[in-house]
């Protein structure tokens, strides 16, 4: 028997990884570390790969229920409407942003000031785009329990 939710965790997990790698590669660019650039890239490259590979079960699989759930009640269905299709267009913009980070790493000079400046903002990109998505993947989780809750007859 399988623990319901399980399977998200495990990319919301990679997601963190990839926010935590993000986050260590953006100080290494800012304090210009460049021993430890390329290969922090190249591992959020993967992060964030594993995030969308991990997710994309689930997202077939198993969200169309809550979708329907969520988009019946009045309450909740601005989180599907609204904030999962932001989600999924930040997302995708951030995938691609996240596989050229290792590619703008290895095809420049991150030691150089527009090597650096396009590594910096980069990953700036990425890090908002990340705490947006976080949010938004609450407000969905929470409406997604509060339109389970109110089909029950809780709500």
């Amino acid at each position: 028997m399988s623990i319901p939710g399980l399977e998200a965790g495990i990319h919301v997990f990679f997601a963190t990884l990839a926010a935590l790698d993000a986050t260590a590669l953006l100080a290494m660019v800012y304090l210009r570390a460049t021993k430890y650039i390329r290969p922090l890239a190249v591992a959020l490259a993967v992060l964030v790969w594993l995030s969308w590979i991990a997710v994309a079960p689930v997202y077939v699989i198993e969200y169309p229920a809550d979708r329907k759930v969520i988009l019946a009640n009045k309450m909740t269905a601005a989180a599907q409407e609204l904030g999962m299709e932001i989600k999924e267009h930040i997302f995708y913009t951030g995938l691609m942003l996240a596989t050229f980070v290792p590619i703008a790493a290895y095809g420049v000079d991150p030691a150089s000031e527009s090597g650096r400046r396009l590594l910096l903002w980069s990953l700036v990109a990425l890090l908002i785009g990340y705490f947006v998505m976080d949010f938004l993947g609450a407000w969905i989780g929470v409406s997604a329990k509060m339109a389970w809750a109110a089909k029950a007859g809780y709500g």
